[in-house]
């Protein structure tokens, strides 16, 4: 709910949520294809049924198209979307075997590879943009609040869906370039649907939104503005989100894979195509209204990973304190076909 949050100062909030996940993981013995069930599939080119974890944002609406286009069937891949609230939350349930594959920012995943968890970035999920015309997230603040500059947010509240993700880094990362002092900033945790009422109620100061939140933050009956499109100021086109799997699951079941991948970089260029089309399939997942659909701007996809801007969140990772030492990105990224 939009009252509950949970923060902390800093990026040393991991510990606790991959705790859970290393649980979830032992839970497994470590084998995340015995925990998977009897409906994965397997064998080359047999029906598969396949658990996909994802957000209800604008970032996944290929996935859904896909299913509606039948690009999954024609693989015969059946695909279940499975909602959470973010990568976080989505990382545990594919490395327990819950879910199959998963949507997940980059962070959570480079922080998951970071502490040995088995997770493997298999195909491209969204991009930021190239440039601040094509930004699709923001850092909103109250459009007649307090908050005149980036500079008034140094010891502020800042909602992120998730601790110790890809908003906190992005944000410093493109806050710190204007002078700004990141390390005062305070997190708390906030669910995507619920930032906008987090901001107008005062519970925080600023808040990490993406569509289809900004344009219903930012618009005639929201109270709000954006001041960092930071994704794109971090990065042009960095890859914000990827879909993944775990290394073991990739392994005894490459077939199924190699089809999910195929379907899901033919729906990346068909959302990218056919932009009408995904303003529609919102309707299908997010609980915004028909009209306030006219009003997103859209995500980029693309079936590119952008490897560099992966590295350059690892980096950033470690400089803000997430993880140690950066993951092996060979490791993290499976080789595509």
């Amino acid at each position: 709910q939009a009252g509950r949050m949970t923060g902390r100062r800093g990026g040393f909030g991991r510990l606790t949520r991959f705790v859970l996940v290393t649980v979830a993981s032992l839970a497994c013995a470590g084998l995340v294809a015995a925990c998977g069930g009897d409906d994965d599939g397997g064998e080359a080119g047999e029906p598969a049924t396949l658990r996909v974890g994802v957000i209800p944002i604008a970032d996944v609406a290929p996935l859904y198209l896909g299913i509606d286009q039948g690009f999954f069937e024609e693989e015969e891949l059946t695909i279940e979307p499975q909602l959470a609230a973010g990568g976080a939350a989505i990382t545990p349930a594919v490395v327990s075997g819950d879910f199959q594959i998963g949507f997940s920012n980059t962070i959570s995943l480079l922080i998951a590879a970071s502490e040995g968890l088995p997770v493997q970035i298999i195909s491209q999920g969204v991009l930021g943009g190239a440039d601040e015309s094509e930004a699709w997230a923001n850092l909103l603040v109250l459009r007649d609040g307090p908050i005149e500059s980036p500079k008034d947010l140094e010891g502020k509240t800042i909602a992120v869906n998730t601790l110790s993700n890809i908003c906190e880094v992005t944000i410093k990362a493109s806050l710190e370039k204007e002078g700004v002092a990141v390390d005062t900033f305070e997190f708390a945790e906030v669910e995507f649907p619920d930032m906008n009422a987090a901001l107008e109620a005062g519970r925080v100061d600023g808040a990490c939104v993406v569509e289809p939140f900004v344009s219903q933050g930012t618009g005639p009956d929201g109270q709000a503005r954006g001041i960092d499109p930071f994704y794109v100021r971090t990065a042009p086109d960095l890859t914000v989100a990827t879909y993944f799997t775990t290394s073991e699951y990739a392994e005894q079941n490459e077939d199924v894979v190699n089809r999910f991948v195929r379907a899901m970089n033919r729906s990346l260029e068909f959302a990218q195509d056919n932009p009408d089309l995904v303003r529609e399939v919102l309707l299908q997942y997010t609980e915004i209204p028909p009209e306030a659909t006219e009003a997103i701007t859209l995500p980029q996809w693309r079936t590119d990973l952008s490897e560099d801007t992966i590295e350059l969140l690892s980096e950033l990772s470690v400089k803000y304190g997430l993880i140690e030492e950066e993951p092996d990105l060979d490791e993290l990224i499976r080789e595509q076909e």
